[in-house]
């Protein structure tokens, strides 16, 4: 190892800056190991594990019989990468709620500005299929996650899509490690989803903001719970 660290690190660093140069997209084809190696200036043992160390990150990916190719951005390496001091503990679902909260409030001008009529009126739908099964005492987390994610896709924005997929994976993850501490969801969870559409339909981006605080102040009740003695 050198004074600066592996060697690998140095061609991961000389790939990264080659993608950007090229303007390569996901889906782009990579050259193979060996050019690459010789275009860099590395040895192909140190590109070698450049690549799969890349590959691990979610940079880029290796398809059978294809070679190297750009990745689709995804945050998924980060929640599979996860310290294991975060798992199974109350506090990290509650900074990770704190951290949900921040995003969504704060997006809540840009969805009542976009004219989402079908996002919304989708999300309708969800609001009352959520109560309908609330009443039934059916589990209705995956229309919960499906309202959040329909809510903000009309943006358009891949960073925005992605981070909701983060938190909602690791809120999930985590959730599930202390799952049996949790309170029961409230019984008008889908009134306080179809609020916050009523906002947004509205145009009023304050009201919006208050609603989604709201939906948030609930899912916090639920977490006390968790906080312990």
């Amino acid at each position: 190892m050198r004074a600066g660290g592996p060697i690998y690190l140095a061609a991961q660093r000389r790939l990264r800056d080659y993608i950007r140069e090229h303007d390569l997209l996901a889906g782009d084809r990579l050259p193979s190991e060996a050019d690459l190696a010789a275009e860099l200036g590395v040895s192909r043992l140190s590109m070698r594990e450049a690549t799969r160390s890349l590959q691990t990150l979610g940079v880029i990916e290796a398809r059978h019989g294809n070679g190297l190719f750009v990745s689709e951005f995804s945050f998924k390496p980060i929640i599979e990468q996860l310290p294991y001091g975060l798992a199974g503990t109350g506090t990290a679902v509650v900074e990770v709620l704190t951290a949900r909260e921040a995003m969504e409030a704060g997006l809540m001008p840009a969805v009542a500005r976009a004219g989402l009529s079908a996002e919304l009126q989708r999300c309708a739908d969800l609001a009352r299929e959520m109560t309908e099964r609330d009443e039934r005492g059916e589990d209705s987390r995956e229309l919960d996650e499906e309202f959040h994610r329909t809510l903000y896709s009309g943006l358009g924005n891949p960073l925005v899509d992605n981070l909701i997929d983060l938190f909602w994976r690791l809120f999930g993850e985590l959730s599930r490690e202390v799952g049996g501490r949790m309170l029961d969801p409230a019984p008008d969870r889908g009134l306080l989803h179809a609020r916050i559409i009523d906002a947004l339909a509205a145009g009023d981006e304050d009201l919006a903001v208050r609603r989604m605080r709201e939906h948030f102040d609930d899912l916090r009740k639920r977490m006390t719970a968790l906080e312990g003695p």
